[in-house]
C-alpha cells in the first residue's frame, strides 16, 4: 500500500508547542542583518529522490536566536524561484517560531517531479527578514504502480552447485555437523541435521543479471535517476561501479505487503554510447528458508497444514534508469524480458548461515561492457506477470552500511592449523579476508566460521546461538590463483567477537582479517563521556549493544534470532533516541506495526511473528509518541492513529476487573545467585500483570494527548477515563500499605513514571524504592528489561540521584563491573546470571544465552535525561522548549552530555570542585530551557551559551 497522509491542518501544528516567552537577558542585542537558515532537510533528508508524502515535511535552521515568523517557497525550477516565481506554494508571512517539521501545503507533486524550495525567517523584534537560504530540492518517486516501466525479473531455472570436497565442508559447517566441531550434538540433535545437510545441498546459488544498452546519439546527459529494489538482498551496478555503498539491502519488511526501493542519482556513472546495467541478487530475508523451516509459518491458512518454510518465493528484482537529456528528451532503460542471467560465484548463502564464494566460478566481465562471446554461457530471465509485492515504497531510512572497522586483537591456536581471532569486542558485521596474506593456491578452501564465546585455549563456541536456528554462521572461499586482495561475503552479515580460520597450515599475520561494524547508517545525536571509566564503559556497552542490532528495524540479537521484537523495540527505545537520530527509522518500524497480520504483534516484521502480547506491542503507542516528542512531527501520529486504535481496541477486551493479566512481563530481571536456573527467563520479582497493565495504562494516557493534539475530544475523553480505571486497580491491587511500595523495583519505578501511584504518595513510594535497592539488593537493581528505563528517573526525580548512580557501581553480581570482571562482557547478556564463572573458570562449558541483547540497554538514557539532565519538557515537541535538569552524584567528578535535535545541539556539562558544581550549557538558536534545579526556583534560559555555579 502507498502510505499517503491523513491532513493535518496547518494551524494545528503551530499551536500545539505553545510555551512561556524565553528569558533573553542574558543574549546578545537582535540586529536586522541576519544570518540565512541552512540545514535545509525534506523528512529529516538532504535532497531526497523518491518522495511519496503529498505533504512533505520541511525544516530549517533558523539561525536566530529566536525566530518569529517564516516564509517558505517553493517552485518548479531553480530559475523561478530565485525571480520570485513560487509556482508551487508561497506560505507568504507565517507567524510561527516552529522550523521543524512544517508541512508543504502547495501544488500536489507528480511521480518524478522535482521541487526547489527556500525559507527565511524573522527573528523576535526585528522588522526585516533573514536573506533567503540557500535553494535545495526533492523529488518524488514513483507513486503509482503505473509510474513503473519495468518489470520484475527472477531466473528462469535457478542453478544448484555440484557438491565437491570444500564445498561440503561448508554445508557440513553451516548445518553444525562437521567432524572438526569440537561442541558434539546429541544423537537426535544430529539426526535433525543432517535432515538441514540435504536442504542446504539442494540451495540455489545468487543469481547474476545484465543488461546493455546506448544511450542516445549527440545528446548530452543532463541527468539520471535509477529507481531500484529487490525481493532478497541485491546489489546494483553501472559500468562495473557499484552505484552505493548499500549492504544487507532493501531492508526487511512484511515483503508481501510492501518492498522498499531506492533511488540514485547516477549521471556520473553512466558513458556516452553503450553501457551496461547489472544486478547480483541473493535470498535475503525474502527466502529466507531453512534457517527456521521447522517454524510453523502464522500466515499458512487454516485449513491446511502448516507450511515448512518462512520464503516469500524465489528472490526477484526490479530497476528502471530514467535518463534526462539536455534538450529535455528523455529514455527509459527498465527490467524486462531483454535481460540476460547467470549463475553466481556465491553458490551458497543465507542470513544465518553464510556464504560459500568459489572464485573458479567467477564471470568474467559479468557488469561491463564486453563482446558477445563472453555472454555465450548467460541465459534468458523470467519477467513476473504480477508483482510480488502489494506495493513499492520510497526507502527513506538510513541504509545498512560498514560504519566501523575493527582489527583482531590476539591470536588462539587451540588445535593444530585452527586459528581463532579475537577481535576483543562483540559486535556484528561483516569480515574481510586478506587473501594476499594467506598466499592460497587454486583450489585451496579456508573457512571462518564465528561465535561470541571462546574458552581459554581460544575453542571457539557457537552454543550461544541456540538451537533455534537450524543454521550456524560460516563463510567459505575457494581460491582460483587469481584472487583479489581482499574478499568479503555479500548477502550476509554475522554477530561475533571471536573468527575461526581453518584451510591454512601457518600461523596467520593479525592483519589476515579485519571487520567492520554493520549497522542502519543513522546520525549520531547523542555524545557522552563522565569522570568514571567504569561509567564510560558501561555506557559502551549500551551502544555496541544498540548498535549491533540496528539493521532497518530494532533487533534483539545478531545471532540467535534477528527478530525485531516490540517488546524489544520500546524497552531500548530511550537509548536509541538519545544517541542516534532514529526519525526516518522509527517511521519505518512504525509502518511495520500496520503490515502486520497481527494487531498486538510481538515481532514485526516478517513470517516470524505472533500476536495478543500487549505489553509487547504497547511499543506502537510508545514509539509513536516519544518521535513526536523527539522530532515534533504530528505527521507520523495521524498516520499511525488508527492502527494505534485497533491496539487499545483489542487490548481494552482483554481486561479483567481493570487489569490485563497476562503478557511477557519483566524479561530476565536478574537471578539472585549466579548460574540460577528459571523457565525461560519469565519475570521473577514483578508480576506480568503489573507490567502489562502498567504499560496498558500509559498507553492510554498517550492515546489520550495524541487524541487531543488531533482534535479528537471523545476519543481523548475515553482514553483519559482508561486510564484512570487501569491505575485505579493497578494501586487498589497491588499497593501494599504495609511496606508503602508495589513489591518491586520495575512495579514501583512504573508507577511513579506513568502517574499510577496518587500524587500524595509518590514521595513515599519512591523512598521505598531506594531502600530496596539500597537494603534489599545492596545498590543493585533487580530489574529487566521492562524496568531498566525508569527506575533511574524514579530515584533521581525523587532525590535519590546517588542511589541511581550507585547501581552502576555496585560491587558483586549482577553489577556492572562483575559483568566486566567475571564475564569478560563487551556487550549486554540476555541472561547476565545464566553462567557461573566460579564454576567454569576456563569456559570449557559456555552459556547458551545470546550474549548481546540491547533490551537491557534502557539505563543509558538516564545518563542524558538524569547526569546531563537534558530531557523533554512535559509535551512540548522537537525539543524547541526542553528541560534541563541535571543530578549530581557526590561520587561523579564531571560529565559532558550533548544531543543534536532538530534545532540544533544541546550541550550540558558540570564539573565539581569541592563543595561547587561548575555548570556550562548551551541552547541551541529558535529554542529555549527551563532550567530546573533541585530545591531552586526554575528559570527560562534562551538561545546561546550559559553558565551556572551551584553549591551543594
Amino acid at each position: 500500500m502507498l502510505r499517503h497522509l491523513t491532513f493535518v491542518p496547518f494551524l494545528l501544528i503551530l499551536v500545539a508547542c505553545s510555551f512561556a516567552e524565553p528569558d533573553l537577558s542574558s543574549s546578545e542585542v537582535q540586529h536586522n542583518e541576519q544570518p540565512q537558515p541552512d540545514n535545509l532537510l525534506v523528512g529529516g533528508n538532504i535532497r531526497p529522490l523518491n518522495v511519496h508524502n503529498e505533504t512533505p515535511r520541511l525544516s530549517w535552521h533558523s539561525n536566530v536566536k529566536a525566530q518569529e515568523a517564516f516564509q517558505i517557497q517553493v517552485a518548479t525550477s531553480q530559475d523561478k524561484l530565485v525571480s520570485g516565481v513560487a509556482d508551487l506554494w508561497d506560505s507568504e508571512k507565517v507567524i510561527s517560531s516552529i522550523s521543524v517539521n512544517v508541512p508543504y501545503q502547495g501544488t500536489t507533486l507528480e511521480a518524478n517531479s522535482k521541487a526547489v524550495w527556500r525559507v527565511r525567517v524573522w527573528s523576535k523584534d526585528a522588522e526585516k527578514p533573514s536573506r533567503w537560504s540557500t535553494p535545495s530540492t526533492w523529488e518524488m518517486g514513483l507513486l503509482n504502480k503505473s509510474d513503473w516501466r519495468a518489470k520484475w525479473l527472477q531466473v528462469k531455472q535457478r542453478d544448484i552447485a555440484q557438491v565437491t570436497k570444500n564445498r561440503m565442508d561448508w554445508i557440513e559447517y553451516a548445518a553444525n555437523v562437521h567432524p572438526n566441531i569440537t561442541e558434539k550434538l546429541t544423537e537426535t540433535a544430529f539426526n535433525k541435521q543432517l535432515g538441514v545437510v540435504e536442504q542446504l545441498k539442494q540451495q540455489p546459488t545468487a543469481s547474476l543479471f545484465r543488461h546493455s544498452f546506448t544511450t542516445e546519439t549527440g545528446k548530452k546527459i543532463a541527468g539520471a535517476k535509477l529507481h531500484s529494489t529487490a525481493g532478497g538482498y541485491y546489489e546494483i551496478f553501472l559500468n562495473g561501479q557499484k552505484v552505493d555503498d548499500r549492504l544487507a539491502d532493501p531492508g526487511q519488511t512484511d515483503f508481501d505487503k510492501r518492498i522498499l526501493y531506492n533511488t540514485d542519482e547516477v549521471s556520473d556513472l553512466l558513458l556516452n554510447g553503450q553501457n551496461t546495467i547489472a544486478v547480483h541478487l541473493g535470498s535475503g530475508w525474502y527466502d529466507e528458508n531453512i534457517a527456521f523451516s521447522k517454524w510453523s509459518n502464522p500466515d499458512a491458512a487454516k485449513d491446511k497444514r502448516n507450511q515448512k518454510t518462512l520464503s516469500y518465493g524465489q528472490p526477484n528484482f526490479i530497476a528502471q534508469l530514467e535518463l534526462i537529456y539536455e534538450d529535455g528528451s528523455s529514455q527509459i532503460v527498465a527490467s524486462n524480458e531483454s535481460w540476460i542471467s547467470h549463475p553466481s560465484p556465491i553458490l551458497k548463502e543465507g542470513l544465518f548461515s553464510g556464504e560459500l564464494y568459489d572464485a573458479n566460478e567467477a564471470v568474467e566481465a559479468w557488469n561491463v561492457n564486453t563482446s558477445a562471446n563472453n555472454l555465450v554461457n548467460w541465459q534468458p530471465v523470467e519477467a513476473l506477470d504480477e508483482w510480488p509485492t502489494e506495493s513499492l515504497e520510497p526507502q527513506l531510512l538510513p541504509p545498512i552500511r560498514a560504519v566501523k572497522k575493527l582489527e583482531p586483537i590476539k591470536l588462539y591456536q587451540p588445535r593444530k592449523n585452527v586459528w581463532v581471532f579475537d577481535f576483543g569486542q562483540n559486535f556484528t558485521g561483516i569480515p574481510t579476508l586478506n587473501l594476499k596474506a594467506l598466499n592460497l593456491k587454486p583450489g585451496q578452501a579456508v573457512h571462518m566460521r564465528y561465535g561470541e564465546w571462546a574458552d581459554i585455549d581460544g575453542n571457539l563456541s557457537q552454543k550461544s546461538g541456540g538451537g533455534a536456528p537450524l543454521l550456524k554462521q560460516v563463510d567459505t572461499y575457494i581460491a582460483s590463483g587469481e584472487d583479489a586482495q581482499f574478499w568479503s561475503p555479500v548477502f550476509t552479515w554475522h554477530g561475533f567477537r571471536y573468527l575461526e580460520l581453518t584451510g591454512i597450515d601457518f600461523e596467520p599475520d593479525l592483519n589476515a582479517v579485519y571487520g567492520h561494524l554493520v549497522r542502519s547508517d543513522v546520525e549520531i545525536a547523542g555524545q557522552f563521556k563522565s569522570s568514571s571509566k567504569l561509567l564510560n564503559k558501561i555506557h559502551d556497552m549500551a551502544l555496541w549493544s544498540y548498535e549491533g542490532n540496528l539493521m532497518a528495524l530494532p533487533m534483539d540479537c545478531p545471532i540467535r534470532e534477528r527478530a525485531g521484537w516490540t517488546g524489544d523495540a520500546h524497552a531500548a527505545l530511550i537509548t536509541g533516541n538519545y544517541n542516534y537520530d532514529m526519525q526516518n527509522l522509527w517511521e519505518k518500524y512504525l509502518g511495520d506495526f500496520e503490515t502486520s497480520s497481527h494487531i498486538a504483534p510481538a515481532v514485526v516484521p516478517g513470517k516470524r511473528s505472533h500476536g495478543e502480547k500487549y505489553d509487547w506491542a504497547v511499543a506502537e503507542v510508545i514509539i509513536a509518541w516519544e518521535h513526536y516528542r523527539h522530532h515534533g512531527d504530528i505527521q507520523v501520529i495521524a498516520e499511525q492513529y488508527e492502527s494505534m486504535v485497533e491496539y487499545m481496541d483489542a487490548a481494552e477486551t482483554q481486561l479483567t476487573d481493570n487489569l490485563l493479566r497476562d503478557g511477557y512481563g519483566d524479561w530476565c530481571d536478574p537471578v539472585r545467585v549466579p548460574g540460577m536456573t528459571r523457565k525461560r527467563c519469565n519475570p521473577e520479582y514483578t508480576l506480568p500483570t503489573m507490567t502489562t497493565s502498567g504499560f496498558l495504562a500509559h498507553g492510554a494516557e498517550l492515546m489520550a494527548k495524541m487524541s487531543t493534539l488531533l482534535n479528537k475530544p471523545e476519543k481523548a475523553k475515553h482514553y483519559s477515563a482508561l486510564f484512570e480505571r487501569i491505575a485505579t486497580q493497578y494501586h487498589k491491587e497491588f499497593y501494599n500499605t504495609e511496606t508503602g511500595h508495589y513489591g518491586s523495583q520495575t512495579a514501583d519505578a512504573m508507577a511513579l513514571r506513568f502517574g499510577i501511584t496518587p500524587i500524595h504518595l509518590r514521595s513515599s513510594v519512591a523512598e521505598a524504592l531506594n531502600k530496596d535497592v539500597v537494603e534489599n539488593w545492596n545498590g543493585h537493581g533487580s530489574i529487566g528489561a521492562l524496568g531498566q528505563t525508569y527506575v533511574y528517573r524514579a530515584l533521581s526525580d525523587y532525590g535519590y540521584g546517588d542511589t541511581a548512580f550507585g547501581i552502576f557501581t555496585a560491587q558483586g553480581y549482577p553489577g556492572y563491573q562483575w559483568q566486566f570482571d567475571n564475564l569478560k562482557a563487551t556487550t549486554l547478556w540476555e541472561r547476565k546470571g545464566v553462567w557461573d564463572p566460579t564454576k567454569d573458570p576456563e569456559g570449557r562449558n559456555p552459556p547458551g544465552r545470546s550474549l548481546n541483547h540491547p533490551f537491557h540497554s534502557g539505563y543509558d538514557g538516564w545518563f542524558y535525561e538524569g547526569l546531563g539532565g537534558i530531557r523533554p519538557l512535559g509535551d512540548n515537541p522537537g525539543y524547541q522548549h526542553f528541560e534541563l535538569s541535571p543530578v549530581f552524584p557526590k561520587d561523579l567528578e564531571w560529565v559532558e552530555a550533548s544531543y543534536k535535535t532538530g534545532y540544533g545541539k544541546i550541550v550540558s556539562n558540570w564539573q565539581r570542585h569541592g563543595n561547587t558544581i561548575h555548570w556550562q550549557f548551551e541552547v541551541p538558536n529558535n529554542s529555549s530551557a527551563k532550567v530546573s534545579l533541585q530545591g531552586k526556583p526554575s528559570r527560562i534560559y534562551g538561545a546561546g551559551q550559559h553558565s551556572v555555579t551551584i553549591e551543594q
